[in-house]
């Protein structure tokens, strides 16, 4: 599902039968599966599929990243679009693996401190410079200026690439974004003080911050001018370990960047309907 949210302690079971779907007459449903289902049915099966991303693809572009110039990777993005790959298939299936190889390169020494930095900045160019397209399809422009979302790594936390492409899809729902990286937790709880915000989200990859992400949640929910802001979090660490979704105390736990606005809209949903 590529989320994970934490229950509610004051949801109580349903009772036993309350899933169940209302009775219906026969014409009834006969007329629903005619008029609704099948025709979602059809469009669904006659969109074209989508082209992906191979591994092979995200071996040849990682190594350009380190060893190629930068108008060579802007052609072997644009040679991925043109082969069908959309702009969220480079952000989700291309950039942020590529990422996450590099960090495993600079972890296992396979690349020095500098090799991996210059590469994680020809990343961050390649963002920015599709960004724009990206956003050409927001569907949700014009919705966005009423709910504010702050994104920024875990204190501590070195990692923040995957946080960027968050960014971008939560820009692309219409949100009103702010980011900010290598906070570390004095100005972050002035920051949480001074400005209002409708969601926070916050990026671990280290899987030995555990206990420093569940503490900036406590202190994000001390400081916050908003005393019930939901915190989701995310970040490399839940995808390899999906277990420690239990382990956080923040309200729900995120492992797809895309999947991030929606969790974040439920989870301001929730707030409003028990104000």
């Amino acid at each position: 599902m590529g989320s994970f949210e934490n229950p509610d302690p004051q949801e109580r079971p349903q009772p036993q039968g309350s899933n169940r779907l209302p009775q219906r007459s026969d014409g009834v449903l006969m007329r629903t599966v005619e008029d609704e289902i099948i025709p979602r049915l059809v469009r669904a099966h006659s969109q074209p599929a989508q082209a992906s991303v191979s591994p092979q693809d995200l071996e040849h572009f990682t190594d350009q990243l380190l060893n190629a110039d930068d108008a060579a990777l802007h052609q072997s993005l644009q040679n991925l679009r043109q082969r069908g790959v959309s702009v969220q298939g480079l952000f989700l299936d291309l950039l942020t693996p590529a990422a996450r190889r590099l960090g495993d390169f600079w972890t296992c020494d396979s690349c020095s401190f500098t090799d991996v930095t210059v590469a994680m900045g020809r990343l961050q160019q390649l963002l920015r410079a599709n960004s724009s397209a990206f956003g050409l399809n927001n569907i949700s422009q014009g919705r966005a200026a009423d709910r504010r979302v702050l994104l920024m790594p875990c204190p501590g936390e070195q990692h923040t690439f995957g946080l960027s492409i968050v960014a971008e899809f939560f820009y692309r729902a219409g949100w009103d974004v702010t980011t900010s990286f290598m906070q570390p937790s004095a100005s972050l709880a002035q920051l949480v003080e001074r400005q209002w915000f409708d969601v926070i989200g916050l990026s671990l990859g280290d899987l030995d911050g555990l206990g420093r992400l569940n503490d900036c949640v406590r202190q994000i929910r001390r400081a916050s001018t908003n005393p019930q802001v939901p915190i989701l979090v995310g970040g490399s660490v839940f995808v390899l370990n999906p277990g420690l979704a239990g382990q956080t105390i923040a309200d729900a736990v995120v492992v797809q960047a895309d999947a991030a606005p929606e969790m974040a809209q439920r989870l301001l949903e929730r707030q409003n309907a028990g104000a």
